[in-house]
């Protein structure tokens, strides 16, 4: 029975304060307390009897308002005050004021999200507006106007603060002239009564006219059946009208595996489709085991910039070029490192069969682009014998990639010799790096008429 009862306030907290989310209440209580002077008139600053005496002075107003639709509001006001400067028909030492009137408040620009202590509120409110008619004591009974204008910060429910400028206007005084006087200050608002509550069949915190805006079902808290309620979405930006909102292929309920609106340990984000921002979408990194979905350098593991799912050749080396596949590019001129022949002989060695698949490869997926296989020796040897043994080597790939598949129109060959170091002959490493074949790409001949 204690659980039943816990569970129940527990539920009737979360509601009030879904519902509560807005700045503007039905009823407020609201004072303004300001310091001023009067600036047109008997009592203002003037030459003669008081001219070196003070004009300022202070006036607090209390206000209660009813809101009947926002923005409008109707309120009553009493004012109450004084300034240094007295009039000169008066024997006192200052002029006081007060006031009661009738008017009406306006909120403009009313930020509904909540209080700033509140979750998913904000500290700005509103800017509000104020005109009343009504008597007004300055140097006698008068009839006049006031108006103001202020901004509103909402702090915690129910206190909100802010900054007003106000000015009363009053006429038919003993001075038969006009008063005014202008005060600035500090505005305290008490919410009495809070946010109209709309009718809300399926009680998920929305109203029903406002999931009419939105497209959800009045009728039904989770309207998409992704296990999340439709004020949870609409709250923290998931699409309450689809059960995967960022398209990645997973619901959102599986995504907010705890349905409270928060990205928390161990879970993916449901507004977006890759959660760490790798390049892998967060459905293809649950689908595998060695991948985790919060950590993005998984997401490319040879780190040549392709993701996983899109690179066809996985494991590339390091700092190697590489196409849109994640395969290495055909570049206009580039060696085949390791392709590897027996000494003064055209050859091939088994281990240069990896390289070569690789470039039979790489030329399957470019079909249109010609090449010309290149053959490279070191200085050894005379000329002649190092270019016919340079043609020979070239031939031998061109031979085999052919027997493997590729159109023989695709390729040429021509033997360099040692006409083209790209290193010392004066040293062994130099010499291993000049014996090497190349790929240079030819110009594709054109198909148009002479």
């Amino acid at each position: 029975m204690r659980k039943s009862w816990s569970s129940f306030i527990v539920a009737s907290a979360i509601l009030v304060a879904v519902q509560a989310r807005a700045d503007s209440g039905r009823f407020h209580l609201n004072l303004d307390v300001g310091a001023g002077a009067p600036i047109v008139g008997a009592a203002r600053p003037r030459a003669g009897d008081h001219s070196d005496d003070s004009a300022a002075g202070g006036v607090a107003w209390i206000a209660a308002d009813y809101q009947l639709a926002a923005p409008f509001a109707v309120e009553a006001i009493v004012g109450f005050g004084g300034f240094a400067r007295p009039f000169p028909t008066s024997m006192r030492t200052g002029a006081r004021y007060s006031t009661f009137g009738v008017g009406a408040r306006l909120r403009f620009l009313d930020d509904p999200s909540g209080y700033a202590s509140e979750p998913g509120g904000n500290a700005p409110s509103h800017l509000w507006a104020s005109l009343h008619v009504g008597f007004h004591r300055f140097d006698d009974a008068q009839f006049g106007l006031d108006a103001a204008v202020g901004y509103m910060f909402s702090v915690v429910r129910p206190l909100q603060l802010g900054l007003f400028l106000r000015t009363a206007l009053t006429f038919a005084g003993d001075n038969d002239g006009v008063d005014m006087i202008l005060v600035g200050g500090l505005s305290v608002t008490i919410e009495v009564v809070g946010p109209r509550q709309d009718s809300d069949a399926d009680g998920d915190g929305l109203s029903d006219e406002r999931e009419a805006t939105l497209g959800t079902d009045p009728q039904s808290a989770d309207t998409d059946r992704d296990g999340i309620d439709d004020a949870t979405e609409v709250d923290t930006g998931t699409d309450p009208t689809s059960r995967d909102s960022d398209n990645d292929g997973l619901p959102d309920g599986r995504e907010d595996a705890n349905r409270n609106g928060v990205l928390d340990e161990s879970e993916t984000d449901p507004r977006r489709a890759d959660t760490d921002g790798g390049g892998m979408s967060d459905a293809d990194e649950v689908g595998d085991a060695s991948q985790d979905p919060r950590y993005r350098g998984d997401d490319d593991r040879d780190g040549d910039g392709v993701p996983n799912p899109l690179d066809q050749c996985p494991g590339t080396e390091e700092g190697t070029e590489v196409d849109g596949a994640g395969c290495p590019a055909l570049a206009d001129r580039m060696t085949l490192e390791g392709v590897r022949f027996r000494t003064n002989r055209a050859d091939i060695l088994p281990e240069s069969e990896p390289v070569l698949e690789r470039a039979l490869e790489m030329l399957r997926r470019n079909p249109e682009v010609r090449v010309e296989i290149g053959g490279h020796t070191d200085s050894r040897g005379s000329a002649r014998r190092n270019r016919r043994l340079s043609l020979r080597r070239a031939e031998a790939v061109r031979d085999w990639l052919v027997a493997h598949g590729l159109d023989r129109d695709r390729v040429e060959v021509r033997g360099y010799g040692s006409e083209q170091p790209v290193a010392d002959n004066d040293t062994a490493e130099g010499r291993a790096r000049n014996r090497r074949i190349e790929f240079r790409r030819l110009e594709t001949p054109s198909t148009e008429a002479p």
